[in-house]
C-alpha cells in the first residue's frame, strides 16, 4: 500500500475547496488548528541509511541500518541523531525548535520549498516495506520517503512506529507544502480583495509598550486604513525596533487572526534579521545580506498591511499580487530554514553569530545571492502594489503612501538624530560682508570651495567661547546650499550635525548612520562605530558633499567623520571647535585649513553692534559714530559682549524712546571699567570687556520698573547654577518661588532677552530648562565674592523650597554626632527631576549644611536612595562622599554597600537589605573591636540607621561569628568571566579599570570602569573578537598620551583613555596577538613606538604617533608563537632601543628597534620561553642582561658583555617559571633583585624566589601561599621605604612582600575564587598612591590601597570553601547546643562548637564528600561515635579517631549521598541508604554492613532526601533525584517506600537539573509533609508529595545551589532569647504559634542558597519566598536545633546565626 503526494499544485481558484482538501488544510474557522500549523512540528523517527561506506557494492546493496532521530518540521525538515530511548518513534506534535546556544553534532537539513507556479519541488511517499522490495532489511515497517524534484536524487527515508503515525507525518508534510496563496484564500480571505475592513483577534497585553505592540498587531489584521487612523507605525523606523516588539506570543496571536503564514513570515524574517545583525560588524558579505533581510522585512511588513486593501477592479488585480507575494515569502521561508540549520549545527559553527555580535555568520554566496534577488523581487512587488493602490481612490492612495512609503522610513530616520541644515537667525540679527575677504565667514567659504589638489580635507573654525563660530559656520553652510557655485561644488548637498561636550560615541555612531541614510536614500544601520565608519565611507566615496560638524569638544568625536570622508576626493568636512589643536589633530597628516573666529574689529564690529542694537525696529535717537566706536572698544570686539551691550541699548531705548539708549548703556558699562583693575570681576582678564557688559546689564535690572528688586533677586539666585548644568523648570520654580511653568517661562524669557541665560524647550509640550554660559557663571561668582552669605542663602533657600514643595517637614530634634548636634531632614524623599539628585550635596555644602550632609551620608535610607537613583550601583553615592570632610569611614561604607549590590539576580530592594545588614554587622564588629574615638560617633549612628532600615527576616550572628570591614577600596561588578585586565590613572587623577570578559577561555566583551563616571561599568564600543592581550601604555613622563591597547584576533585596537574611543585599528598580524609593550619617544627625531608579538611568530613595530595603518617594521626570525616581550629601560635617550622577545620555539631574540636588526638569537632552553625581563643597559654604563624563564623550570641569564651568551642558569624551580619581575631599590632606583614564581600546580613549594643580580644567587624564599602563583607585579611608589612585590595565587589571596626584609607585610583577602591576575596602577604622575587591582574569574574585581587606612591586619592563612556541613546530635531534650562537622573543598574535616561558634578540632582523616556524611550514635547519648563517609564508590565505616573499621562495597560509581533511616524493627539509625549515578540506591544494615536491598532507577541518582525515617514504625519513605549525568537533560523526583515497588514521580521532565531537594516539616510525627526542590534555572517548587500536588512554584533570576530545612523538629523545652525566630516573642514563619518558645515556628521552612552565595527563606505553609540578609558568599548551609543556622562560606570559615523577625 503506497500513498504518494507531490508538494506542489497549481494555484486554486475555482476549485479551491478540492485543492485545500488535497493538502489537508484545516477548515477556515478552525483557529486552533491554524495556530498549531504555524508552530514547529516535533517527533521521533528512525532514519534508514545504507550500511557503511561500501554500500554501493552489490553484495551490500540490501544492507540497511536504522538510527534513532529527533525530527523538527519547520521551514524545512531538520533532524539529528539522539540516544536510544523509548519510545523510539512518535507521531508529530506541536513543539519548539532546539535552543541555539547548544549546537550539536550531526545536525542535518532537508529543504522543503513550497509550490511555485505549479512546479513541484519535492514529494513525499508513505508505504510499507516488503521483503521482496527495495528495503528488505526493514520489511513490515512503515516508511516515509522524501525526494527532491525533478532530479529525484538520493531519497531521505524514515521508519515510523505504525501506519497511523506515518499517515500523520504525511499529513503534516503535505500541509506545509501548500502554496501560500492557497493558505490565504482558505483562511485570511484576501483573494477576493475585501478592502481591509475585517475584524481580528488581538492579543491581550498590559503596559505602554504592550499597548503599542497591540496597535501594530491590530493594524496588521485590519488593513492600512486602520493603520493610518491609529498611527500605529508612527516612529517605527527600521527592522531593529520592530523585531524587538514582535514577540513569540504575539506571533501566535497573529497567526490565529491573520493566518499562520503571516506569522511564519514575520518570524522567519525577524529571525534572519537577528542572526545577520550580529554578523554585520565582521564580514561585508554578511553585512550586505543583513541589509537584504532588513529590506525584505520592511517590504513584507508594508505588503502584509496593505494586502487586503487591493481590490480586483485594479489594473493589477489581487490574484496576481498574491502569486508574487506567495513566491517572495516562500523564498524567505526557505532561507529561514537554512539559517535554522546554520545556527544549530556544531559543524557550521554559525551559532556564534547569535551568541556574540563580534562573530559573523559566513553566509555562502549562494544564500546571499538568493536573498539579494528576493530583495529585488520584493521591491518590484512593492512598486506593483503601490501602482495598484494608486488606481484606487485618492484617499486610499494618500493613506497608503503615508503609512508604507519608503520616504517615511527616511523621515523617521532623520527624526532619530540626524539634524538637517538649521535655519539662520533673523537677518536683522546677523551682519556679514561676503566681499571682505578678511572676515572669518568669507575665509571659511573660500576654503571649503577649493577643489582638486588644493582642496583641504578638513576646514576648521576655532576661537574662544562667545566668538560666533556656530553662526559663522551656519552662514557658510547656507551660502553653499543656496548659491549656484556651491551647488556645483557640492551637488550632494550640505549636511549639518551638532556636536557638544556631552556627545558620546554612541551618538557619533548614530550620526554617521543617519548621514549615510540621507546620502544613500536607504536606511543604513550599524552595530558599532567601526562598521558605521565603513558604511558611510562606502556611501560617500563617489559623492560630493559638505559635512559641517559644529562645536567639537573632543578630538575622538570628530575623527570618525574624518576617517569616513578620507577617500572621498570631492567631499569636505567643516568643523568648529574652541581648540585649534583638535582641528589639527583631526587632520592626521592631511591638508588642514584653520580660520580663527573671534574678536571683531573696525567697521565689521560696528556693523555687528548696530545689527544687534536695532533688532526689532527699536531705533536709538542718540546713536553717533563716536558712541558706536566707544561701545566696540568697551566690548573688545567679543561677539558675546556685543550682544549683551546691544540688549542694554534696546532696553534703555524701550524705556526712554525720546532719549535713546546709547548714552545710558555707555555710562553703565564705562562706570565699571576702572573697577576691573582693583577688584575681581569673576571673569578672566581675557574676557574683561564681557565683564563690563554683564555688570552693566546686571545693574540695568534695577532700573526698569517696579519689579526690579524681584528681578535682581531672581538673577542673583542663579548663582546656584554650575558649569554645564541644565536647571529644569521645577528647579527654577523652587528657586524663584513661583508655581507654574508659565511663570518660570516669563522670568526666564526676560533674562534670555538680555543675553544673560540660555534656554531650551520653549515650545509647547517641551521640557523647559535654563543654563548659563561659563563666563556668566564666573561673573556671578565675582558678584558674590564679597557676599558669601548671599550665595549660601540662595543655596539654602533652594533646598528649603524643594522640601516645602514635596511636603518634607523641617528637621526635628537634633542628632548628636560627636561633639556637634545636627538637624537632619529626610532629604532622600525629594523626588528626582534631573537636577536636584545631582546637585543636592553641593547645595548643602554651599549653604553651610555640611554637617547635615555628613549625617545623611551615614544614614542607610539616604544611601539606599542614592543607589536606587543610580540604577543599582554606588557611583552617585561615592560622588556625594567627595563633598564630606572629616568622616573617614565613608569610603569603607561605600565599599561594603558596593560589594552587596554588585551581585546580579536579586531585586534591588533585596540587595539593599543585604547591604544594610552587612553595614550593621561589619561596622558593629569594628565598634566592638575598638574603633578610634574620632570614628565612634559616626560608626554608632551608621549601625543604628542600618539596623532600623532592615526588614525581617534577617540573621543575627552568634558567638564568635563576625564579619569584618573589607580591606579592599572598591568592589567592581563582573557580568562574566574576566580573562584579561589592565588599570591606570587618567590625567585628571581618576582610576580606570578595563576588563575583557567572556565565557570559557575566550574573551568577547571589553568593559571599562571609570572612577570619574557615575554610570558604573559600561561596554567599550567598537571592540570585536576575543582579547588575547590588554595593556596600558604611555602617559606620565613618557611624553606620549596614555592609551589602552587590546589585541583582538589578528588586530590591535588603540583606545583613548579620556573619552574611551577607538583611535586606531592596527592590522598586519596573521594570527592572534599575544603581547604588547611601548617604546617611549626620544626627542623629535625618534617617535614613540608600539611593539607587538603574535602567534604568527613575528614581532611588529607600529608608529605610536600617526598610528599608520601598517606596521613600521616586521621583525622575523621566530618559528613559533611569541610569548613575551621586554624593553631595555633606557632611562634617557640613547642610540638604540633594545627589545627582547621570547617564543615557544625555545629561543629568545634581541632586537634593535632603530634599525630593525636582530642582534642575537639566544638558544639554550629545553622548552618554551614564558617570561623575560631586561636588566641594566640603561645608560649608566652597565651592560644589559636578559633574564628568561622557561617551561623547563630554569631561569637563564644572557649578558650583552659576553656577546649575549648564557652566563648563569638558575635552577631552583621544579616546574615552569611563568613570572619574572625586576625589583629596584636605593637612592638611584637601580635594579637589585629578580623575583620569579611558578604557576604550575602540585609543586612542593609555592614560594617566590629572590635572586641577587650581583652574583645571581637565590637570597630568599618568600613563603606563605598555599597554592600556585598566578600573577606577579612590582609596586613602584615613593610611599614605601623599601620596594613591594605583589603576588596573586590560586589560594584566593594577594600577598604583599617587602623584598628587602624578605617578609610578607600584608595578606589581601576578599576574593572567593582563585586570583587570576593583578595590575598595579601607578598614580605617581597625578600625585595619587599606587592602587592594586585584582580579578578572579567570575568573582568581583577588587581594588586595594596599600598605603591607605586599614581597618584590620592580615588574617590567618586562607581556607578553602566549605562544601558540606552535618549536625553532630539533635540537641537533646533541652535543645542544648550541638557540634557541627564541616568538610572543605580540600577534604579537610573540622568540628565546630555551635554554642560559642568557635573551632574545636580538625579530624584526623580526609574524605571527598559530595553532599553529606552520616554520623552514628552507638551509645545513645546524643554524641556521635562513628562516621559513614563516602569514598568514591565505597562507604567507609570509621570511628571518631579516623580508624577505618569496615569498607562497604557494591556501587559501581561514586556515592553521592547517604542517609540514616530506622531499621526494619523500628530501631533508630538501623539502616543506611546510599545513592549513586550507577542508577541505584542501596540499603545497608548498620550492624553487619551487609547490603539488604538494591533499588533500581531508570537513570543516575543524584541525591536523596528522607521523607519519613520510620521512627514511629511507619514505612521508610524517601525522595530521589534522578536524571542523566553532567546535569544534562531532564531530571525528575521519584518518591519510594522501602519494601514497596511502586514509585510516585513528582513533576514533569525539565531541561535544567535539580541541584537539591529537602524534606520540610513533620513535627512529632517524623513524616515531612512538604518537599522543596530547587533548579538551576531559578525555579523553586513546593510539593505536597503525599498527594503529588505542586503547591507553589517560585521563579527567581538566579541559579540555586543548596537547600536545607529544620527537620526533624527538635524537642520543646528551652526558651530562646526574645526577638529571634523560635522565641516566645517572635512572629512565626507559619500560622502555628511559637507557644512557649516552641521550635514549631520554623519547622515548615527551608533555606535556599544561590550560586552567588545569597540566601532565601521559603515558608511551605504560608507559601512565601523571602530573601534572607545574612553572611555573603555562602557555599553551604545547615539548619540546627532551636532555629539556628550555620553557613559555610566560599572563602572558607563557618558562621552561625539565628533568624530574626
Amino acid at each position: 500500500m503506497v500513498s504518494t503526494a507531490r508538494a506542489s499544485s497549481s494555484v486554486p481558484m475555482a476549485d479551491g475547496v478540492s485543492e485545500c482538501r488535497k493538502y489537508g488544510l484545516p477548515a477556515g474557522e478552525d483557529t486552533a488548528a491554524w495556530a498549531t500549523l504555524m508552530r514547529p512540528c516535533v517527533g521521533h523517527l528512525q532514519q534508514i541509511k545504507p550500511a557503511g561506506m561500501m554500500a554501493c557494492v552489490s553484495r551490500l546493496t540490501d544492507k540497511r541500518t536504522v538510527t534513532a532521530m529527533s525530527i523538527w518540521l519547520h521551514c524545512g525538515l531538520h533532524y539529528q541523531p539522539r540516544p536510544p530511548a523509548k519510545p523510539v518513534c512518535t507521531p508529530p506534535v506541536p513543539g519548539d525548535m532546539p535552543p541555539v546556544n547548544q549546537p550539536e553534532k550531526g545536525c542535518c537539513f532537508f529543504p522543503l520549498r513550497r509550490d511555485e507556479s505549479g512546479a513541484a519541488c519535492w514529494e513525499v511517499r508513505v508505504f510499507r516495506a516488503s521483503p521482496a522490495g527495495e528495503l528488505p532489511a526493514v520489511a513490515g515497517r512503515w516508511v516515509i520517503e522524501l525526494v527532491h524534484l525533478p532530479s529525484r536524487g538520493d531519497p531521505l527515508r524514515f521508519c515510523a512506529a505504525s501506519e497511523v503515525d506515518a499517515r500523520e507525518w504525511h499529513r503534516q508534510l503535505r500541509m506545509r507544502a501548500a502554496p501560500l496563496v492557497l493558505v490565504w484564500t482558505r483562511h485570511v480571505g484576501v483573494a477576493g480583495g475585501s478592502g481591509g475592513g475585517g475584524g481580528g483577534v488581538s492579543p491581550a497585553l498590559d503596559g505602554p509598550a504592550a499597548a503599542r505592540r497591540l496597535l501594530v498587531m491590530d493594524a496588521l489584521t485590519r488593513g492600512a486604513g486602520h493603520l493610518v487612523a491609529t498611527g500605529a507605525l508612527e516612529g517605527v523606523a527600521g527592522v531593529a525596533e520592530f523585531v524587538t516588539e514582535v514577540t513569540q506570543k504575539e506571533a501566535s496571536n497573529l497567526a490565529a487572526a491573520a493566518g499562520p503564514v503571516v506569522g511564519v513570515a514575520l518570524q522567519s524574517v525577524c529571525f534572519a534579521a537577528r542572526v545577520f545583525a550580529a554578523a554585520q560588524g565582521v564580514f561585508d558579505a554578511a553585512a550586505q545580506t543583513s541589509a537584504d533581510v532588513d529590506d525584505l522585512h520592511k517590504v513584507c511588513r508594508r505588503l502584509l498591511v496593505a494586502l487586503k486593501d487591493v481590490r480586483d477592479d485594479a489594473d493589477v488585480g489581487a490574484a496576481e499580487l498574491l502569486h508574487l507575494l506567495s513566491r517572495l515569502l516562500a523564498d524567505v521561508e526557505a532561507a529561514a530554514g537554512e539559517l535554522h540549520h546554520l545556527v544549530r549545527s556544531r559543524r557550521q559553527r554559525a551559532w556564534l553569530a547569535c551568541s556574540a555580535s563580534c562573530r559573523g555568520v559566513d553566509v555562502g554566496s549562494d544564500l546571499g545571492d538568493r536573498l539579494s534577488q528576493s530583495r529585488r523581487n520584493a521591491s518590484g512587488l512593492l512598486d506593483e502594489l503601490v501602482l495598484a493602490l494608486q488606481r484606487q481612490t485618492a484617499v486610499d492612495t494618500r493613506c497608503i503612501l503615508a503609512a508604507v512609503g519608503p520616504e517615511a522610513q527616511l523621515a523617521a530616520a532623520a527624526r532619530v538624530g540626524w539634524q538637517g541644515l538649521p535655519e539662520l537667525p533673523d537677518d536683522n540679527n546677523i551682519f556679514n560682508d561676503w566681499h571682505d575677504p578678511t572676515l572669518p565667514a568669507a575665509r571659511l567659504y573660500a576654503a571649503v570651495m577649493q577643489s582638486g589638489a588644493t582642496a583641504a580635507a578638513v576646514v576648521g573654525a576655532h576661537g574662544m567661547g562667545g566668538g560666533g563660530k556656530t553662526t559663522t559656520c551656519l552662514l557658510v553652510a547656507h551660502k553653499v546650499s543656496l548659491e549656484i557655485d556651491g551647488q556645483l561644488r557640492f551637488p550632494d548637498g550640505v549636511h549639518w550635525t551638532q556636536s557638544s561636550r556631552h556627545v558620546g560615541l554612541g551618538d557619533v555612531r548614530a550620526q554617521l548612520c543617519h548621514l549615510a541614510t540621507t546620502l544613500s536614500g536607504e536606511l543604513v544601520e550599524a552595530i558599532d562605530l567601526e562598521l558605521a565608519i565603513k558604511r558611510l565611507r562606502a556611501v560617500v566615496k563617489d559623492k560630493a558633499c559638505l559635512v559641517v560638524l559644529d562645536d567639537v569638544w573632543h578630538e575622538p568625536r570628530a575623527v570618525p567623520f574624518v576617517r569616513a570622508l578620507a577617500h572621498s576626493e570631492r567631499s569636505s568636512l567643516l568643523l568648529s571647535s574652541r581648540r585649534v589643536d583638535i582641528i589639527h589633530g583631526c587632520g592626521r597628516g592631511r591638508t588642514v585649513i584653520c580660520v580663527e573666529v573671534g574678536e571683531r574689529h573696525g567697521t565689521d564690529a560696528e556693523s555687528v553692534l548696530l545689527t544687534h542694537a536695532e533688532r526689532g525696529g527699536v531705533p536709538a535717537r542718540d546713536k553717533t559714530v563716536k558712541r558706536v566706536r566707544r561701545a566696540v572698544e568697551l566690548c573688545g570686539g567679543l561677539p558675546l559682549a556685543l550682544a549683551v551691550f546691544d540688549s542694554l541699548v534696546r532696553g534703555y531705548a524701550l524705556t526712554s524712546p525720546h532719549e535713546g539708549g546709547w548714552v545710558a548703556a555707555l555710562d553703565q558699562v564705562g562706570s565699571h571699567q576702572g573697577s576691573l583693575l582693583t577688584k575681581s570681576s569673576g571673569v578672566d582678564l581675557e574676557y574683561g570687556c564681557l565683564s563690563e557688559c554683564l555688570r552693566a546689564s546686571y545693574t540695568a535690572l534695577r532700573e526698569d520698573d517696579d519689579d526690579r528688586p524681584l528681578r535682581i533677586r531672581n538673577f542673583r539666585a542663579l548663582c546656584v547654577v554650575r558649569s554645564k548644568e541644565q536647571l529644569p523648570w521645577p528647579a527654577l520654580a523652587a528657586l524663584w518661588n513661583v508655581e507654574s511653568r508659565a511663570a518660570v517661562a516669563v522670568i526666564a524669557r526676560d533674562f534670555h532677552a538680555r543675553s544673560l541665560v540660555s534656554l531650551r524647550g520653549l515650545g509647547p509640550g517641551e521640557a523647559l530648562s535654563l543654563s548659563l554660559h561659563d563666563l556668566v557663571i564666573d561673573f556671578l561668582a565675582g558678584v558674590f565674592e564679597t557676599d558669601y552669605m548671599g550665595h549660601a542663602a540662595c543655596c539654602s533657600l533652594l533646598v528649603e523650597r524643594y522640601c516645602e514643595r514635596n511636603g518634607i517637614a523641617a528637621a526635628g530634634e537634633k542628632i548628636s554626632l560627636g561633639r556637634t548636634r545636627v538637624a537632619l531632614r529626610p532629604l532622600w524623599l525629594i523626588p528626582p527631576d534631573g537636577y536636584v539628585e545631582r546637585a543636592l550635596p553641593h547645595q548643602l555644602v554651599a549653604s553651610g549644611a555640611a554637617d547635615e550632609l555628613d549625617l545623611l551620608l551615614l544614614d542607610m535610607r539616604f544611601i539606599a536612595s542614592r543607589v536606587e537613583l543610580a540604577g543599582g550601583h554606588c557611583g552617585l553615592y561615592r560622588s556625594d562622599c567627595r563633598y564630606a570632610v572629616g568622616v573617614a569611614v565613608l569610603d569603607d561604607v561605600a565599599t561594603v554597600v558596593e560589594g552587596a549590590v554588585v551581585s546580579t539576580g536579586r531585586a534591588l530592594s533585596a540587595q539593599l537589605q543585604q547591604a544594610a545588614w552587612e553595614v550593621a554587622v561589619r561596622f558593629g564588629s569594628l565598634l566592638a573591636d575598638g574603633a578610634t574615638e574620632a570614628d565612634r560617633p559616626a560608626l554608632t549612628y551608621l549601625c543604628q540607621s542600618a539596623r532600623a532600615y532592615l526588614v525581617s527576616p534577617f540573621v543575627e550572628l552568634l558567638g564568635a561569628s563576625r564579619l569584618l570591614v573589607p580591606l579592599e577600596r572598591r568592589v567592581l561588578p563582573v557580568s562574566d568571566c574576566v580573562q584579561r585586565m589592565c588599570a591606570g590613572f587618567k590625567e585628571s587623577g581618576g582610576l580606570f579599570v578595563v576588563t575583557a570578559n567572556g565565557p570559557n577561555a575566550e574573551a568577547t566583551i571589553l568593559n571599562v570602569w571609570d572612577e570619574e563616571s557615575e554610570a558604573g561599568v559600561t561596554a567599550m564600543e567598537g571592540h570585536v573578537g576575543g582579547v588575547g592581550c590588554l595593556a596600558v601604555v604611555g602617559g606620565g613622563a613618557s611624553g606620549t598620551p596614555q592609551l589602552v591597547i587590546s589585541g583582538a584576533g589578528c588586530a590591535l585596537r588603540v583606545w583613548d583613555t579620556e573619552y574611551w574611543s577607538c583611535v586606531a585599528v592596527l592590522e598586519g598580524h596573521t594570527k592572534a596577538v599575544c603581547c604588547v609593550t611601548m617604546v617611549d619617544a626620544c626627542g623629535s627625531d625618534t617617535p614613540a613606538r608600539l611593539v607587538s608579538g603574535s602567534r604568527d611568530g613575528t614581532v611588529r613595530v607600529w608608529d605610536a604617533e600617526g598610528w599608520s595603518a601598517g606596521s613600521v617594521a616586521v621583525l622575523e626570525g621566530h618559528t613559533e608563537e611569541v610569548t613575551c616581550l621586554a624593553l631595555e629601560d633606557n632611562g634617557q635617550c640613547g642610540s638604540r632601543a633594545l627589545v627582547a622577545s621570547g617564543s615557544k620555539d625555545k629561543t629568545l631574540r634581541v632586537w634593535d628597534l632603530n634599525d630593525g636588526k636582530c642582534l642575537a638569537a639566544l638558544q639554550g632552553h629545553a622548552h618554551a620561553v614564558l617570561s623575560v625581563v631586561v636588566v641594566g643597559g640603561d645608560g649608566s654604563g652597565t651592560p644589559a642582561h636578559v633574564v628568561s624563564g622557561s617551561l623547563d623550570g630554569t631561569l637563564r641569564v644572557w649578558s650583552e658583555a659576553e656577546r649575549w651568551s648564557c652566563v648563569a642558569v638558575l635552577e631552583a624551580h621544579t616546574k615552569s617559571v611563568d613570572h619574572v619581575a625586576v625589583v629596584r631599590s636605593g637612592a638611584c632606583n637601580e635594579p637589585t633583585w629578580i623575583v620569579s614564581a611558578s604557576e604550575a600546580p602540585f609543586v612542593k613549594s609555592n614560594a617566590l624566589r629572590v635572586w641577587d643580580i650581583k652574583d645571581w644567587s637565590c637570597v630568599a624564599l618568600l613563603e606563605g601561599h598555599t597554592n600556585s602563583i598566578s600573577c606577579l607585579s612590582v609596586v613602584d611608589d615613593d610611599v614605601f621605604a623599601s620596594p613591594r612585590v605583589l603576588s596573586g595565587s590560586h589560594d584566593k589571596t594577594v600577598r604583599v612582600w617587602d623584598v628587602a626584609a624578605k617578609s610578607c607585610v600584608s595578606v589581601l583577602e576578599g576574593h572567593v575564587l582563585q586570583v587570576r591576575g593583578l595590575e598595579v596602577a601607578s598614580g605617581r604622575s597625578c600625585g595619587k598612591p599606587a592602587l592594586v587591582v585584582s580579578f578572579a574569574y567570575t568573582d568581583n574585581v577588587r581594588v586595594w590601597n596599600l598605603a591607605g587606612r586599614s581597618t584590620r591586619v592580615a588574617s590567618s592563612p586562607h581556607a578553602k570553601a566549605i562544601n558540606s556541613m552535618t549536625a553532630m546530635g539533635d540537641g537533646g531534650q533541652d535543645c542544648a547546643a550541638v557540634q557541627l562537622m564541616s568538610v572543605s573543598a580540600e577534604s579537610i574535616v573540622e568540628v565546630w562548637d555551635t554554642d560559642t561558634w568557635s573551632h574545636v578540632a580538625v579530624m584526623p582523616w580526609r574524605h571527598q564528600v559530595h553532599r553529606c556524611i552520616a554520623l552514628v550514635d552507638r551509645n545513645g547519648c546524643g554524641v556521635p561515635t562513628h562516621v559513614v563517609a563516602p569514598m568514591y564508590s565505597r562507604l567507609l565505616f570509621l570511628d571518631m579517631a579516623g580508624t577505618c573499621l569496615a569498607e562497604w562495597c557494591g556501587h559501581t560509581s561514586i556515592v553521592v549521598d547517604v542517609a540514616l533511616v530506622s531499621g526494619a524493627d523500628g530501631r533508630a539509625a538501623g539502616r543506611l541508604l546510599s545513592a549513586s549515578p550507577d542508577k541505584t540506591i542501596k540499603v545497608w544494615d548498620m550492624d553487619s554492613g551487609t547490603c539488604l536491598d538494591v533499588i533500581n532507577f531508570p537513570d543516575s541518582v543524584k541525591q536523596l532526601a528522607v521523607l519519613d525515617a520510620g521512627k514511629s514504625g511507619s514505612p521508610v519513605r524517601f525522595a530521589a533525584v534522578v536524571g542523566p549525568d553532567f546535569a544534562r537533560g531532564p531530571h525528575v523526583v521519584h518518591v519510594k517506600s522501602l519494601g514497596h515497588a511502586s514509585t510516585r514521580i513528582l513533576g514533569s521532565a525539565r531541561k535544567h537539573a535539580f541541584d537539591s531537594v529537602a524534606a520540610v516539616g513533620g513535627g512529632a510525627s517524623g513524616c515531612a509533609p512538604y518537599l522543596v526542590s530547587i533548579f538551576c534555572d531559578g525555579t523553586v517548587q513546593v510539593w505536597d508529595w503525599q498527594h503529588a500536588s505542586c503547591l507553589r512554584v517560585f521563579t527567581e533570576p538566579v541559579s540555586w545551589r543548596r537547600c536545607a530545612s529544620w527537620r526533624p523538629r527538635p524537642p520543646m523545652g528551652t526558651r530562646r532569647p526574645s526577638g529571634v525566630l523560635g522565641s516566645g516573642g517572635a512572629a512565626p514563619v507559619n500560622d502555628a504559634a511559637a507557644d512557649g518558645g516552641s521550635a514549631a515556628a520554623f519547622e515548615d521552612a527551608a533555606v535556599l542558597v544561590d550560586k552567588k552565595g545569597a540566601c532565601a527563606l521559603v515558608d511551605c505553609r504560608q507559601l512565601t519566598l523571602r530573601w534572607l540578609p545574612g553572611p555573603p558568599n555562602a557555599a553551604s548551609v545547615c539548619c540546627l536545633p532551636g532555629g539556628r543556622l550555620a553557613w559555610g562560606l566560599r572563602a572558607g570559615g563557618v558562621y552561625g546565626g539565628q533568624i530574626s523577625l
